[in-house]
């Protein structure tokens, strides 16, 4: 009796966690999305004058200045920094001899991704965690902006030695001030739901020049560690569909096509890719693609037992 008991007692405790889940999920997804609508947020951001704060001496380094030319203490987003081209490729190594490493800022459940919902853009995902709770740094960096900001409640942004900036938004207190230097796992504030947020829940983003991308190309959140050591920003590195990534759609899982377009006279071929993603392999990327190992090497002129590199396309045909 009393084993049937325990069970039944953690069957009900089981029931309650799931729905407590089932509770945060829907009152996150009718919340404002990213705490704000940033395209309305934008606007009247630009009628205010450019910041003539300059930019600290230990974020102005080569691998970051290139990307950046302002230091912007009251906004998110909001003077234009020097942009890629669109056909070009910028490699970030997210380690350099600035940095100590990535810590996660909350190992909590993940509740809502990235990107559209409907009309409102959600620029990141959001962690669940209790009123309180600390919330760390990602990165080493320097603290650019530590304020009350519109739907993001008490917010902070750091900009870091890898030429990436992080947001931290709903804190119920921040512990940082603007201009101060930190290490990847330090405390800059503590959990809570201030601002347009329904819960107690972390609204984290990751930035590249202001604009906001999917936290996924960087973070793996079923075990709080990188994807891989080097980011590659693109054009397609912000795309704004739900839970984007470069070349993989809901639809399609990691597929993705495009069309070569003969000479005239030739009809259009439609090439076949495929996104690397963490513990592929060509035997798993075979039976997805329902094609073999050996096609696989033949189209793409490699061994069978090569080294696949994160986020790089494969042809399937």
């Amino acid at each position: 009796m009393t084993f049937n008991k325990k069970i039944l007692s953690l069957f009900i405790t089981l029931a309650f966690i799931t729905y407590g889940n089932a509770v945060f999920a829907q009152q996150l997804l009718d919340e404002p999305a990213g705490g704000m609508d940033e395209n309305d947020q934008e606007t009247p951001d630009m009628m205010l004058p450019m910041p003539n704060n300059s930019i600290p001496s230990i974020i102005d380094i080569p691998s970051v200045k290139k990307y950046y030319t302002s230091w912007d203490t009251l906004c998110v987003r909001r003077h234009t920094e020097i942009s890629p081209s669109t056909e070009d490729s910028i490699r970030l190594p997210l380690f350099n001899p600035y940095s100590t490493g990535f810590v996660m800022p909350v190992e909590g459940t993940f509740l809502s991704p990235f990107g559209h919902r409907g009309r409102r853009l959600h620029a990141g995902v959001d962690i669940k965690l209790n009123a309180g709770d600390p919330v760390v740094c990602a990165f080493d960096g320097v603290v650019r902006m530590a304020r009350r900001y519109a739907g993001y409640g008490n917010c902070v942004v750091i900009r870091h030695y890898n030429g990436l900036e992080t947001l931290y938004g709903h804190l119920s207190k921040i512990n940082v001030r603007v201009n101060n230097q930190v290490k990847a796992g330090d405390i800059i504030g503590l959990g809570g739901h201030t601002g347009h947020a329904t819960c107690n829940h972390l609204h984290f983003e990751t930035r590249f020049q202001g604009r906001p991308f999917n936290p996924k190309q960087l973070i793996s959140f079923d075990n709080f560690n990188l994807v891989a050591d080097t980011l590659t920003v693109t054009n397609a590195t912000f795309g704004r569909s739900r839970d984007y990534i470069p070349g993989v759609s809901a639809d399609e899982d990691s597929f993705t096509y495009s069309k070569k377009h003969k000479s005239k006279g030739h009809k259009s071929k439609s090439t076949r890719f495929y996104t690397i993603r963490r513990g592929d392999t060509l035997s798993s990327i075979s039976r997805k693609s329902g094609t073999s190992v050996k096609q696989l090497c033949a189209i793409n002129k490699i061994k069978p037992n090569k080294t696949l590199q994160l986020g790089k396309k494969i042809k399937l045909h």
